[in-house]
């Protein structure tokens, strides 16, 4: 199929592929995050969490009472000096989550440009316990102040306004970057509201037309209290492009004063494509009035595209002066010796609420200053240090958590779910443990929380499942899988912060690839073990989707999985022809040995730009089918060919116990990640999270009751024909050229395709970075946002049902020119009446020659022997039937329960099933069938595809009217075999 390189896009809007040459990811850093845990595992725990920075009490359980000695606080795996403990509470100086560890999900990790945005969590968490070692005790320090040095008499203090309404990457607006990976990278991320070029001067960071949510506009101020001397005030403002195309510019136009109608212009930053600009200005004491001023933003650029405002900051010498708050830090410069001063107008205190001083340079450490506020002295270490002052204490609120010692040699079945979840997830390890047919597993289930809170420090991140996995993988077995249980947002207008009851994946468009690329000694952009996800809301839906993969699996009626259904769309007749010939052309390794199966092709019709309705409930009810490929356009409801969604009652599945692996080459059809879960019925389910519509097509297939598909896999986001075309190439000799024992899990298979795509050569560097250099490689980004909904660990399209008896060997091989010695040994029969020997020469229709007794009950190994003395010419295929006892129910004879072996093979050197005679010729050739079916319709054709004759009939083909050469001759029987013979004309 190497022939077949285009360049269509399937995306509803047309737009460009860019594709250069890769670029390397730093290393995934390899620490586990659980290291702190080492020898604390059986103890006893609290987490408090954390979202604003300041001095917290918390009230200790009855466990953690009378310990005040022996107790241990830590953070990001640190221990946290206590500023106090007592019998019954405990004092600590806590801060919110910063997001420093998204640096680990940006390729490269430098490519985080935004210190103050956290992509899943505003909160920090800490854990308390306690054991028999004593707890390190702060430094406090009293120090009379020095009268003859001279007071320090400001500190820096730096106003921040941050902005994260919208994320820089939108889905609702045609603004965003042509193509998009997955994976974070420069200039994606949080950011404040679109602001477009050439329209007046915007001073509010309004709420975007689009949202419907609570967010009110904010103006851009700022604010300089009890500024200190002559400095002009330094200001930082962080703009963010939000160009079209990647080599889009826009210059923005920024201007400050007092309100809006006294705006001074400062200058212009220029902006690029969707990359972040900083710029630096000064402000003058007529910029603003009453300690308040305003900024504006106007873009000017050919487009429309414009720029937003992700934050700024205002640094300016303060005075040190607490303004009457409860709360408040001060910010030294760096300085050696021992710094004296006042505190202008420390809160009111008491006893209850005495005034207190920590240095919280390091807040792992904090440091008790004692002192007075009218004159204080502090010793320093020639750094810059943080004073916290204030009377406030907040209230922190322990909630018990436990930690799992986790050994990695005892799981090889991954499953991270939700609370909610969290018992079906139970059933489903069960089922996988002791119940499947096969290899047994031995599972590990895990609470997302319980995965952040042992390989993240507490902290809602998907860094967590990285960590997680690496982890687990540690014991160098990568013969694991990971199944998701439960939901992801990342439709950011509708996500929720501290992502509540999801199962995270990584970027934008997601990948749960990503979740696992890289780790163990992995490839880049190959998962180190399978991954797959089911985005259930409700248990009764993972029962529901057990119940199919315990049908799917238990199954001896296999013959339907051999039937492959191609359909495809496409815009226009060139479309529609294109894409049902590169289904065609795939279609080898079905028809082959040793899949031998047929395909159904379904073309789209009539050829329109518009959706066309149809239904696949015939074949799937009917006859069945073991895979649907769809190529076409395509989009999270419908395809442009569209077979509809399974719960769909006018679309007429009733397809039980026949699940077909369900595969869609089509842009975003397979977009799980956009906060939609209301079913096709219209019903909610109980503690429904919220939502703007129905649930995806793809997981209607996937979660359909009785019905829909066994696993359902394709693109997420943009799908482009070639790349599309290029991956089942490489997917469909995975799946079909191989053997029943041979071929891997669907997980590993979609593994497999990833590490033969990596083969191409993409990597990573910091000169290619994203849009800097509008970096995108169609074929990684098609990998990463392949997602597999179902489970990693899935045999699919088995077709060799298994034997009541063991089976150790079934042979067929020629003796001699006229017969075939059918052989076969058992090593242990259970309730076997007999078997029957079956042939065909097509390996579709089989008829029985012959039969054999069993043994009955034995486990004593038995050999049997058939010979078929009437062979067919040409190649013969050859299984057995394998009867078991009848019984009797009720006075009423039942027959055994029929199951099938593998299908064997042998071919009759010298013979063939289809003669073409004579060949060369000058003219005519006659054609003769030596199988037990007749001549339907014969073609002629060339190499090339180009029809000279259809639809001809009888056993005589005449050439005469040709010119001399090489002719290819279709012959098509009355049982749809197809022969193909090359002729040539002298």
């Amino acid at each position: 199929m190497s022939s077949k390189r285009f360049t269509t896009l399937f995306f509803i809007a047309a737009s460009l592929l860019i594709q250069l040459n890769g670029f390397a990811q730093s290393p995934w850093s390899g620490k586990y995050g659980n290291e702190w845990l080492d020898g604390k595992y059986g103890q006893t725990w609290v987490k408090i969490t954390v979202s604003k920075a300041g001095l917290y009490k918390v009230t200790l359980p009855d466990a953690f009472k009378n310990k005040p000695n022996f107790l241990h606080l830590y953070h990001r795996g640190e221990e946290v000096t206590l500023v106090s403990a007592s019998n019954t509470e405990v004092e600590f100086y806590g801060v919110p989550n910063d997001g420093a560890s998204d640096a680990l999900l940006y390729r490269l990790p430098t490519t985080r440009k935004n210190p103050y945005f956290s992509i899943y969590s505003d909160q920090s968490t800490y854990f308390l316990t306690f054991d028999s070692t004593p707890r390190p005790v702060a430094t406090t320090e009293t120090l009379a102040p020095d009268l003859g040095l001279a007071k320090q008499e400001f500190h820096k203090f730096t106003f921040l306004k941050k902005f994260v309404i919208e994320n820089s990457h939108m889905t609702s607006y045609p603004t965003r970057p042509t193509t998009l990976n997955s994976y974070f990278e420069e200039g994606k991320a949080g950011t404040g509201t679109r602001i477009g070029n050439n329209l007046a001067v915007r001073t509010v960071n309004a709420k975007p037309a689009l949202f419907t949510n609570s967010y009110v506009a904010e103006p851009f101020a700022f604010s300089i209290n009890s500024k200190y001397g002559s400095n002009a005030p330094e200001v930082n403002v962080h703009l963010k492009g939000r160009g079209y195309q990647f080599t889009a510019n826009s210059s923005v136009e920024v201007s400050v004063g007092k309100d809006a109608a006294n705006l001074r212009v400062v200058g212009s930053a220029g902006v690029a494509g969707f990359l972040d600009t900083d710029y630096p200005f000064t402000i003058l004491d007529t910029d603003y009035a009453s300690g308040t001023g305003l900024l504006g933003f106007r873009g000017t650029g050919a487009g429309a595209d414009g720029f937003s405002v992700s934050y700024y900051t205002v640094t300016y010498d303060q005075n040190i002066d607490m303004q009457g708050l409860t709360s408040y830090e001060f910010n030294f410069p760096a300085s050696g010796g021992n710094t004296r001063f006042t505190v202008l107008n420390p809160p009111a205190s008491s006893p209850q609420a005495p005034l207190r001083f920590i240095d919280v340079s390091n807040n792992h450490n904090p440091r008790i200053i004692n002192g007075a506020a009218a004159d204080m002295m502090v010793s320093r270490n020639g750094n810059a240090m943080k004073l916290f002052a204030g009377t406030e204490v907040l209230t922190g609120t322990p909630t018990s958590v436990t930690f799992q010692q986790i050994n990695p040699t005892d799981f090889d079945y991954l499953i991270i779910t939700s609370d909610t979840l969290f018992t079906s997830a139970n059933e489903y390890a069960t089922y996988r443990q002791s119940e499947t047919p096969g290899r047994k597993y031995k599972p590990l289930v895990q609470r997302i929380k319980d995965v952040y809170n042992q390989f993240n420090y507490g902290e809602p991140s998907a860094v967590a499942i990285r960590r997680f996995v690496d982890y687990l993988v540690s014991d160098t077995n990568t013969d694991k899988f990971l199944l998701l249980l439960g939901r992801s947002t990342t439709y950011y207008e509708r996500s929720v912060r501290e992502i509540p009851d999801e199962i995270p994946t990584i970027g934008f468009p997601g990948s749960d690839l990503l979740l696992a690329d890289g780790l163990g000694g992995s490839l880049d952009d190959v998962p180190v073990i399978p991954v797959g996800r089911i985005a259930a809301i409700s248990n009764q839906q993972v029962r529901d989707y057990l119940a199919k993969v315990k049908t799917y699996e238990a199954q001896k009626d296999l013959a339907w999985r051999k039937n492959v259904i191609h359909i495809n769309g496409g815009k226009d007749a060139g479309e529609v022809t294109t894409f049902a010939k590169y289904l065609t052309d795939i279609s080898g390794p079905i028809l082959n040995a040793p899949f031998l199966g047929d395909t159904i092709q379904r073309k789209k019709t009539p050829i329109t730009a518009n959706t066309e309705q149809t239904t696949l409930s015939g074949d799937l009810n009917g006859i069945g089918a073991g895979m649907i490929t769809y190529f076409g356009h395509g989009n999270v409801d419908a395809t442009d060919f569209n077979f509809g969604y399974a719960t769909d009652g006018t679309k007429g599945y009733a397809n039980v116990g026949r699940y077909p692996v369900l595969f869609y080459n089509g842009c975003g059809v397979n977009n799980i990640f956009s906060n939609r879960y209301t079913p096709v019925s219209g019903v909610i389910p109980p503690n429904y999270p919220s939502s703007s519509g129905k649930r995806p097509l793809s997981l209607d297939w996937l979660l359909a009751p009785n019905a829909g598909a066994i696993v359902v896999f394709g693109n997420d986001w943009d799908a482009y024909a070639s790349t599309s075309n290029q991956f089942l190439d490489r997917l469909y000799p995975k799946i079909f050229s191989e053997k029943d024992a041979d071929r891997g899990t669907i997980g590993q298979i979609l593994r497999a395709v990833a590490l033969e795509t990596k083969g191409l050569g993409y990597t990573y560097n910091a000169g290619q970075n994203s849009r800097v250099a509008s970096y995108y490689d169609a074929d990684r980004a098609n990998v990463h946002q392949v997602i597999l909904q179902g489970d990693p660990a899935l045999r699919i399209l088995v077709t060799e049902g298994p034997l009541p008896v063991s089976l150790v060997s079934f042979d067929a091989k020629a003796a001699g020119s006229e017969k075939v010695n059918v052989t076969w040994v058992t090593a242990s029969e259970r309730n076997n009446s007999h078997f029957v020997i079956e042939r065909s020469y097509n390996a579709k229709n089989f008829e029985a020659i012959g039969s054999m007794e069993g043994r009955g009950d034995s486990d004593v190994p038995t050999s049997y022997e058939f010979t078929d003395l009437n062979p067919f010419a040409g190649t013969n295929y050859y299984r057995l039937k394998q009867v078991d006892r009848a019984t009797d129910v009720n006075g009423e004879t039942v027959e055994g329960e029929i199951t099938y072996s593998k299908i064997v093979s042998v071919t009759r050197e010298g013979t063939s099933a289809l003669v073409v005679w004579p060949n060369p010729t000058v003219g005519k050739v006659e054609l003769k069938l030596n199988v037990p079916t007749k001549i339907k319709s014969w073609d002629v054709m060339d190499h090339k595809g180009t029809f000279y004759q259809r639809g001809g009939t009888g056993a005589k083909v005449n050439l005469d009217n040709l010119p001399s050469g090489e002719y290819i001759i279709k012959i098509s029987t009355e049982n749809d075999d197809v022969y193909l013979r090359k002729v040539l004309k002298k």
